[in-house]
């Protein structure tokens, strides 16, 4: 018999890890962005392909360059069975000193986040993760 409250308890548990993860990223609070992975995760970034103790360097600094960023989360998909969510999201990031306003540099990508996820003694986690651009709008900065 399918226990229905138990899905509905993880797919709330894997939405979530989602869900910190942008707001770590938007907060500035890398100690959160990076409890949303294990420890053996692997990231198919926008720009880079590696493990995550070599990602996430690469990944803060280029979030650090911009004074302010928002990450608007959309549609989500959870298959429980699979351990996986795929993530519809907007990704503003902001140059100018007032966010939102005009600024060569500012980037705004569509994206679609597909994760594997594990559940942990300290609730799910990303063990996997490749970022697909859509769309996108202004430059890449520069490689660290």
């Amino acid at each position: 018999m399918i226990d229905h409250a138990e899905i509905l308890w993880a797919e709330r548990g894997i939405r979530r890890v989602v869900v910190r993860y942008a707001q770590g990223i938007d907060r500035r609070r890398w100690d959160v962005v990076r409890s949303c992975f294990t420890e053996d995760a692997f990231i198919e970034g926008s720009r880079w392909s590696l493990p995550i103790d070599e990602y996430f360097p690469q990944l803060r600094t280029g979030v650090e360059r911009y004074p302010s960023t928002m990450h608007f989360l959309g549609n989500q998909l959870v298959d429980v069975e699979a351990g996986h969510i795929e993530t519809y999201a907007i990704a503003h990031h902001w140059c100018a000193e007032e966010p939102g306003a005009p600024h060569p540099d500012n980037l705004v990508l569509g994206v679609r986040y597909q994760d594997d996820v594990s559940p942990t003694d300290d609730g799910w986690r990303i063990s996997r993760r490749a970022v697909s651009v859509d769309w996108r709008t202004g430059p890449y900065p520069p490689s660290a």
